[in-house]
């Protein structure tokens, strides 16, 4: 039996979820970003899921390369034994400057998990009494109400960057590369496992006049057997001349499973997403089609100007 990890439709959102090589890669100084997304609400089972991060550079003056250092919170419940998953995470990136319009950045991602369930709220087979359910019967042990475990990952990100709005990403992350136990019942026989998950993605930013921006993002993941690929293009639409205002609108696709409008606002260095999810897979005969929202919200730091013009590219 094998654990799956948490995954957004807006993964590039989600940017430490995704490659702890993204650890620092980004304009400015330091990033705070939050991540909520309620799937499948319309059925019993249904899902929730959140983040929390922040990180920033370390860099010293005259250096070109530096490091980034991050931290995450990740939680996750789902079911009616309230199943859930809450993941500390610390990210150490080190972004080399190979010349003025590319760099690389390796990095390390270290996590302490714990995983919980409600087991005061299970019904099991030896309460059926051979005539019908009976709650005065103690529910047989389903294993301890908590476990915890260490683990690591490690990515690589690639970015050119030839001006302030013309850039790409490309990058690997690796995570669960110890694959930890879950097992409640440590007796128990049966391996419950959080496999290695790979993530694979591209993301590019582009102008295409002066008020307007075109922006790519793909991912490829593969986790066990579950495996997705997502694309989202967005346009990004800036409503002012210091360019510190844009809306985004666009819309994405993870293939055989859903569809998702998406609509983005960004004011100074406040950035606000939302996106629903609609299912087209075989689930949508218990859905009705409703997968459920998304959200994001992200506050930058900089110790720069706001606006186009811009000292260096990735400051």
């Amino acid at each position: 039996m094998m654990g799956q990890d948490i995954h957004y439709s807006q993964f590039f959102n989600s940017p430490l979820n995704l490659n702890p090589g993204l650890t620092g890669m980004f304009n400015g100084d330091t990033r705070i970003h939050a991540n909520y997304r309620r799937q499948w609400k319309s059925v019993p089972v249904d899902y929730l899921s959140a983040d929390v991060g922040v990180d920033f550079k370390l860099r010293k003056e005259g250096k070109k390369n530096f490091l980034g250092i991050g931290g995450l919170i990740n939680y996750d419940r789902a079911g009616d034994l309230n199943i859930s998953l809450t993941g500390i995470n610390a990210f150490a990136a080190y972004t080399i400057r190979l010349d003025d319009h590319n760099l690389i950045s390796p990095a390390i991602n270290l996590a302490f998990s714990q995983r919980r369930h409600d087991s005061g709220s299970a019904l099991t087979g030896n309460q059926w009494d051979g005539v019908a359910y009976n709650p005065s019967i103690p529910a047989e042990f389903i294993g301890e109400d908590g476990i915890s475990y260490f683990d690591i990952g490690l990515g690589v990100n690639y970015r050119r960057q030839k001006t302030y709005r013309k850039y790409f990403n490309l990058g690997i992350g690796a995570y669960h590369l110890i694959s930890p136990t879950e097992r409640f019942n440590p007796s128990a026989t049966y391996t419950s496992q959080r496999p290695l998950r790979l993530s694979i993605y591209g993301s590019l930013n582009h102008q295409l006049a002066d008020e307007l921006d075109l922006q790519l993002h793909a991912l490829y993941a593969k986790q066990d057997v579950y495996k997705e690929i997502v694309v989202n293009l967005q346009g990004k639409l800036y409503l002012s001349k210091p360019k510190d205002k844009a809306l985004y609108l666009g819309a994405g696709y993870r293939f055989d499973d859903a569809w998702y409008p998406m609509i983005a606002l960004e004011i100074g260095r406040v950035y606000g997403a939302f996106s629903y999810d609609f299912n087209i897979s075989d689930w949508k005969i218990a859905t009705d089609g409703r997968g459920g929202p998304e959200l994001t919200l992200r506050y930058i730091i900089a110790k720069i100007p706001t606006g186009l013009y811009k000292p260096c590219l990735i400051y």
